[in-house]
C-alpha cells in the first residue's frame, strides 16, 4: 500500500542513504532519492530519482522545485550526504577541509534554507540530520572531521528551537563504525598523507589503520533499519544514537581527563 508520505533523501548512491531509500520503498513511502551521480541510483525503484550536489544552490532548488511540482510536498528530509578526511590538524590540505565542510556542514544547511520554507507552508515536517558519534568526542587525526559533525549536533539543537512554533521537528542521528563505502573515501581523500613514513605524526596513522583494520563494522542494513524505525516515530528526540559500541557510548559520559587518557592510548 503507497504511503503519500514525500521522504527526500541526500547522498544515496551507497550506503546508509541508498539502504535507508531501499527499506521505506518496501515500506511504500514516497521516496525521493538524490546522489550527484544519478546513474548511480539505477537500480534503485524510488518515487522519484534527482542528481543533486549539496554545495550547489542551483542543484538543490531545481531538485526542491521538481518534488514540490510532482508530490506538492516534503514531509521528511534525511540530510544523509557526507563524508570524512583524516590527517593530523599540522598537516591536512586546508582546502580539502573546506572541501569537506562544505559538504557536512554548509550542504546541510543548504537544504535546510530550500525545504523548510516548504515544510512551514503546511505547519509540519521532520528534519533529520545524520551525525556521527565523532561528533560526541574528538580523536586524535581525525580533528576536522569530528568538528564537522559537532557542528552538525549545534545547527540540529538551533534548528530545534527555531522551528518548535512551525511544528517541525529536528533530531541527529550519531551512527557509529558502519560498513559502508565511507572508509574507502576515506583513504581515497586522505591515504597519500597517512602513509608518508616521513610524517611526524606516522606513529598515530599505524595505530590508526590497525584499529580500523580490525574494527568491528555493524552492516549498513541494520543501522538503516535503526534509522528509519527512528524517522518514521510520532515524536521525536533530540538525537539517537545508532550502531555505537558500548565503549564509544562510555567515553561519551567521561570527564575530559579520563576521556584524553583513553585516547591517547
Amino acid at each position: 500500500m503507497q504511503n503519500e508520505t514525500v521522504v527526500f533523501i541526500t547522498g544515496c548512491s551507497t550506503g546508509i542513504g541508498r539502504e535507508l531509500s531501499k527499506i521505506l520503498i518496501n515500506k511504500g513511502y514516497t521516496v525521493v532519492a538524490t546522489a550527484r551521480n544519478v546513474e548511480s541510483l539505477e537500480d534503485l525503484p524510488a518515487s522519484l530519482k534527482l542528481p543533486l550536489d549539496v554545495t550547489q544552490k542551483e542543484s538543490i532548488h531545481a531538485a526542491i522545485n521538481e518534488v514540490i511540482s510532482r508530490f506538492h510536498k516534503i514531509d521528511i528530509l534525511v540530510n544523509n550526504a557526507g563524508y570524512s578526511i583524516r590527517g593530523a590538524l599540522e598537516e591536512i590540505n586546508v582546502e580539502s577541509a573546506k572541501s569537506m565542510f562544505d559538504v557536512n556542514v554548509f550542504g546541510i544547511v543548504n537544504m535546510i534554507q530550500a525545504v523548510v520554507p516548504e515544510m512551514r507552508k503546511r505547519r509540519s515536517g521532520k528534519i533529520i540530520n545524520i551525525g556521527s558519534i565523532s561528533g560526541k568526542f574528538a580523536q586524535p587525526i581525525n580533528g576536522a572531521y569530528c568538528a564537522s559533525k559537532y557542528a552538525v549536533e549545534a545547527l540540529s539543537d538551533a534548528l530545534r528551537l527555531e522551528l518548535c512554533s512551525h511544528n517541525i521537528q529536528v533530531t541527529v542521528i550519531e551512527p557509529g563504525p558502519i560498513q559502508t563505502n565511507f572508509f574507502k573515501t576515506l583513504n581515497d581523500h586522505s591515504n597519500e598523507l597517512m602513509t608518508n613514513p616521513n610524517s611526524c605524526y606516522s606513529v598515530y596513522y599505524e595505530s590508526d589503520a590497525r584499529l580500523r583494520n580490525k574494527q568491528n563494522l555493524t552492516d549498513s542494513k541494520e543501522a538503516a533499519k535503526d534509522i528509519c524505525d527512528i524517522i518514521v516515530k510520532r515524536r521525536l528526540k533530540s538525537r539517537y544514537k545508532v550502531a555505537v559500541p558500548f565503549t564509544y557510548k562510555m567515553i561519551t559520559h567521561f570527564p575530559d581527563t579520563l576521556k584524553e587518557c583513553l585516547l591517547k592510548k
